[in-house]
């Protein structure tokens, strides 16, 4: 009678090993996709395999299989009952309700299911036997809401003439795969003062999962026409599964600044000519003449002018004294804010020849104090040498 009884055990547990099983690896869900931020019900179908009529009580648990499902949704009801299952083949479904995280990324996420009954009996008393199976990697796939947007762009501002190279830096910074991406560049709101060289106005990104990386570069030329001000150049990301977004890029045209310069000498002073020979307004223009070998300067060596729009032009006076056998080409800095705000700095050399009067003023002065002092003793060596002639006519007397 023992033997009988521990070999209906052995039976009973083989057969409880095998009595209940779910009809699908993938959870199903109420909605389909599930997206991060949804909340849902997920159901596990269960199905008794077993022979014979020996599932009561039967309660089903979902369980996280691992941290990342964890981190990714919140089972919001994580026991159902679904009180007896006792013919063989007979299914029951459990419900959970769930919550995605909004944060979780696409993929396949695994959990466990732990059905717990009361089964067959294993002896001759009126007792149950309780099992516990175990259904493992259930998977949950949850679909995720890709955002691809420029991060970083290499240029912020450009002058007309120019050739940039500019480089975009792009981020998938959602939490979906988009595939096949492309970036197309339309330049058409930019007044035509744009253009990409060497190639068309489409690039491609490739695959770009959350939180992927990556970048093209191109060569962008500005026409000569461009106007000064801010430029928003459209950009547009495509992908399969109708996936589309637009950002922008905002480039500032500064425009070309230059002078030319030339001088004129009057009256012992140097009169500098400063013209905006640029397309842009040069605003607080100053000119200084810094410290070099060829040149002395009396009194200010910088001389602030103002603004200057294309085509005016200004003068700045100096008052300068140029050692004779010193070079004619001096060395003259401009600074000036250009439309964008930014502080500039130009250097610019000129030929000055200046009149003997100017450029030997030193030696004219020194010469014109040692004629006057030798005047001086040669009207006291006469004075002396006639000393006697002179005091016998002052001593003669008046009248005779």
């Amino acid at each position: 009678m023992k033997k009988f009884n521990v070999i209906l055990i052995i039976v009973s547990i083989f057969l409880l090993a095998q009595v209940a099983s779910a009809a699908s690896n993938y959870l199903v869900t109420e909605n389909a996709p599930v997206y991060p931020g949804d909340t849902t019900y997920v159901y596990v179908p269960i199905q008794n395999m077993g022979y014979g009529n020996f599932m009561e009580d039967v309660t089903v648990k979902l369980v996280p299989k691992e941290n990342a499902s964890a981190n990714a949704v919140t089972i919001l009801n994580d026991i159902d009952s679904l009180g007896t299952i006792n013919d063989w083949g007979a299914q029951r479904t459990a419900k959970f309700r769930i919550y995605v995280n909004p944060d979780t990324i696409e993929g396949d996420y695994y959990f466990n299911v732990f059905i717990t009954y009361k089964g067959q009996q294993t002896d001759s008393s009126n007792s149950q036997t309780t099992a516990t199976h175990k259904l493992e990697d259930q998977v949950l796939t949850i679909k995720g809401n890709p955002i691809i947007m420029i991060v970083n762009s290499s240029l912020d501002k450009v002058a007309p003439t120019s050739k940039n190279t500019e480089t975009l830096t792009f981020k998938n910074t959602g939490t979906g795969t988009v595939q096949n991406a492309v970036v197309e560049i339309n330049l058409a709101n930019a007044n035509s003062v744009f253009s990409i060289l060497g190639g068309g106005k489409q690039f491609s990104l490739g695959t770009m999962k959350a939180g992927d990386v990556a970048y093209i570069t191109f060569d962008l030329a500005v026409d000569i026409a461009a106007s000064p001000g801010v430029y928003n150049i459209p950009v547009k990301i495509t992908g399969q599964n109708n996936y589309s977004t637009e950002n922008i890029i905002g480039l500032v045209v500064a425009g070309i600044t230059d002078f030319d310069i030339s001088y004129v000498e009057t009256l012992g002073s140097f009169s500098l000519n400063v013209a905006n020979v640029g397309i842009s307004d040069a605003s607080a223009v100053a000119v200084s003449l810094p410290r070099q070998n060829n040149v002395s300067v009396t009194g200010s060596s910088t001389s602030v002018i103002g603004n200057l729009k294309p085509g005016d032009y200004t003068s700045a006076i100096f008052q300068i004294t140029k050692p004779a056998g010193a070079g004619n080409t001096l060395e003259f800095e401009i600074q000036y804010t250009d439309t964008s705000g930014q502080r500039h700095k130009m250097t610019k050399y000129l030929n000055v020849e200046l009149s003997q009067a100017g450029s030997q003023s030193g030696a004219s002065t020194s010469s014109t104090n040692y004629s006057t002092w030798l005047l001086v003793v040669v009207i006291i060596m006469v004075l002396y040498w006639k000393r006697g002639k002179i005091t016998t006519y002052f001593q003669k007397p008046k009248g005779k």
